[in-house]
């Protein structure tokens, strides 16, 4: 098979992109898991009114979440083959990633993952795969990267207004983590993906103060 250099947005976009969906959810779930009380039943997460103070209660969509953590995963599933098949298929850097599995290369490039991905070679269908997955409308493109990890905020804070800058600063601290790990200044569909993100988390507290 035709080997060639990958696309470098293409290359780094879907990387990152799956990198800090992941990041991000991490982040947030480790912010709220001590904030957000979650009453363990999956069907239950509306809004109450307390009757005495007034007060609103919000619990954890775990529907919504699960659901999310699914579409990741299938995703990151298929990348992670790509990858892995990808090495068994060459020679990076005198063979040194041949026999990892995905995980393993990414915890034996952690913080120098851009020069290993920038080393590797790819096929034309992955390469264009990777581009269709990054697009306007691509699952890991801005848009739906964006939606879905606002979604996934909502989901987890049980859709409270108070969590916000909460979740805010748990999103850009899993980019930061992603940059570290990257080794580098992330591409610019990363920053777009995170400007989009907290666009969206301010248009939610807009949105929850006229209500208010």
């Amino acid at each position: 098979m035709a080997i060639n250099s990958v696309n470098t947005a293409a290359q780094q976009g879907i990387s990152n992109s799956a990198s800090l969906i992941r990041e991000a959810a991490t982040g947030v779930a480790t912010a709220e898991s001590t904030q957000v009380t979650s009453t363990g039943e999956a069907a239950v997460f509306e809004k109450t009114t307390q009757a005495a103070t007034g007060a609103k209660t919000y619990t954890r969509d775990t529907v919504t979440l699960s659901e999310i953590n699914q579409q990741v995963e299938t995703k990151l599933s298929s990348l992670r083959a790509s990858v892995e098949n990808l090495v068994a298929m060459q020679g990076v850097k005198t063979g040194e990633a041949q026999g990892l599995s995905y995980d393993q290369i990414m915890t034996k490039y952690d913080g120098k993952l851009k020069e290993f991905y920038q080393n590797l070679k790819v096929d034309d269908a992955t390469r264009l795969k990777a581009q269709q997955d990054i697009s306007a409308d691509g699952f890991w493109g801005v848009k739906q990267t964006s939606e879905r990890t606002i979604e996934f905020a909502k989901a987890i804070s049980g859709g409270d207004p108070a969590k916000i800058e909460l979740l805010r600063q748990s999103i850009v601290d899993g980019y930061a983590a992603a940059e570290k790990s990257w080794g580098g200044e992330l591409p610019e569909i990363s920053k777009q993906t995170q400007e989009a993100t907290l666009k969206g988390l301010d248009d939610w507290a807009k949105e929850a103060s006229q209500t208010a």
